[in-house]
Order: structure tokens, then sequence, then C-alpha cells
């Protein structure tokens, strides 16, 4: 699994909860760690960044959904869970916030139909 493009993206000028995407990255490497443990955390640091409570979806959901739908296939069925109802979150006020980023809805269309459960 190489997350093909990741080093390609300026997550220096995507911002997430808590401002510069500059973590994300290192969040969704640490996604096909061989430990369980690091992958639990990345699955936390990424809730704790990428989903925003209140209504907006931030650039960062939108950057790093691609690379969440090519990891997940990957995941123990309790990270992949975690990470889906994280992705549903974003989903939801993708529908209803006041504030989306532009690209979301774009993504959301491309990427939910492999991502979602059958």
């Amino acid at each position: 699994m190489s997350l093909e493009g990741l080093d390609d993206v300026a997550w220096h000028s995507i911002d997430h909860a808590c401002g510069p995407a500059l973590d994300t990255p290192g969040h969704l490497r640490a996604l096909l760690s061989d430990d369980p443990e690091v992958v639990a955390q990345a699955v936390t640091d990424l809730d704790r960044t990428v989903y925003e409570e209140g209504g907006f979806v931030c650039p960062a959901a939108t950057a790093v959904l691609p690379f969440l739908v090519e990891v997940m296939p990957l995941l123990a069925p309790e990270h992949r869970a975690r990470l889906l109802d994280m992705i549903e979150r974003i989903a939801d006020d993708g529908e209803n916030a006041e504030q989306v980023d532009p690209g979301w809805h774009a993504a959301w269309a491309k990427a939910g139909p492999a991502i979602r459960p059958a």
C-alpha cells in the first residue's frame, strides 16, 4: 500500500479542526502500521482533527477521503468501523452544514459507494 499521491497534497494549505493539516499525512500512514495501538491512535487523531462538530465540513475532510477509501479495506473491523462512523458524521454534516468545503460533495459522490457497507 503506497497511499499514492499523499505527498503531492499541499497539506500546509489545507485546514482541519486544529489549523493546517500538516499532521494528517502521518496519521494516514499510521493507519498502515502492523501495531493495532498505533492504528487506533491514528483513527482517534483523524477523528479529532478531520471531523469538526458544529456543522462544518473542513477542507481536510475532502482531502483525506480518497486515502481512507484506499486504506479502509486493509483495516481490522473495529478500526474500519470507527473510521466509517467518522466519515458518516462528516457526510451527514455535508448535507446539513452551513459551511461545507466546496470539494466535499464531489469527493463524497465518488468515495461514498466504495466505503458504504452493502
